[in-house]
């Protein structure tokens, strides 16, 4: 059986001398996982689309809470990364990506500058702040019984705020859109998954609300967003549900998360000495 390696640390993540995470795909020569992030990257988009699948059809059952979202993540990148699933151990100082200036240009500007945006730095402050955000769904009856204007702020609170603590080193994103959706629907909605594709507007749109609240602390950008792709559970018209046969439903499962689901396009995470914008 392979020696499991310890994650202490930021440096922990890469395989050494690289800038490549150190992943599950070992060999001859790569006792460290693959060296080739290209590889990499597409690696772990078959195997996390794979796994995303599986729960678009059978979900992941829970309270919506921490241990609930750690259980998604560890779900869809057990096959890639040994840590799947575990809160992230670094860095110490403020975790970094780059994005465009998305509060003095509009989205897609060319003219907008490159500007970091900063995220929690791990350690017990990033546990404490995830749990508070559990903790606030939970005492918000899991945001049901809420109409749509009121479930789309409500959401884009929790969400704007889960997002800048980033719990897991890689894959936020990805096991988020599982978590919200399951949330919306048994709050009673559904969020549409067409606009949040990949290279798509509404998916620029998407990235640049969340940069929006991290750079102001307002997350109404990101619930104007939202609730132009939340519609209610309902809405899935009768004939429709007659006609989906379960060949039909995975296909429409695999067509989805093929699309969806793929690693992050929002910057490459960093360390960062200084202050949190």
């Amino acid at each position: 059986m392979a020696r499991r390696h310890v994650f202490r640390t930021w440096d922990d993540y890469f395989i050494p001398g690289t800038s490549v995470l150190r992943n599950k795909f070992t060999g001859p020569g790569t006792p460290c996982g693959e060296t080739d992030p290209v590889r990499l990257r597409s690696l772990e988009e078959f195997h996390a689309r794979s796994r995303l699948i599986e729960l678009a059809a059978r979900p992941i059952e829970g309270c919506f809470d921490y241990a609930h979202m750690k259980a998604i993540h560890r779900y869809v990148f057990q096959d890639v990364y040994e840590w799947a699933g575990q809160e992230r151990v670094g860095p110490a100082t403020f975790m970094v990506k780059t994005g465009q200036d998305v509060v003095h240009f509009d989205v897609g500007d060319p003219r907008a500058p490159k500007v970091p945006y900063q995220y929690y730095p791990a350690g017990p402050e990033l546990g404490r702040a995830a749990e508070e955000q559990y903790r606030r769904l939970a005492d918000q009856d899991l945001l049901r019984g809420l109409d749509h204007d009121a479930f789309a702020v409500a959401l884009a609170e929790v969400w704007g705020e889960l997002n800048v603590i980033h719990s897991f080193r890689e894959g936020n994103t990805r096991s988020q859109f599982v978590f919200f959706s399951q949330l919306a629907a048994q709050a009673g909605w559904r969020l549409e998954p067409a606009r949040f594709v990949p290279g798509t507007r509404g998916r620029e749109e998407f990235v640049a609300a969340r940069f929006y609240s991290q750079a102001t602390g307002s997350n109404d950008r990101l619930a104007q967003v939202l609730a132009r792709e939340i519609v209610p559970a309902a809405s899935l018209g009768r004939h429709e549900r007659q006609d989906m046969t379960p060949e039909r439903l995975r296909a429409q499962i695999e067509e989805r998360a093929s699309r969806l689901y793929r690693p992050e396009d929002d910057g490459e995470s960093r360390q960062h000495r200084g202050r949190r914008r």
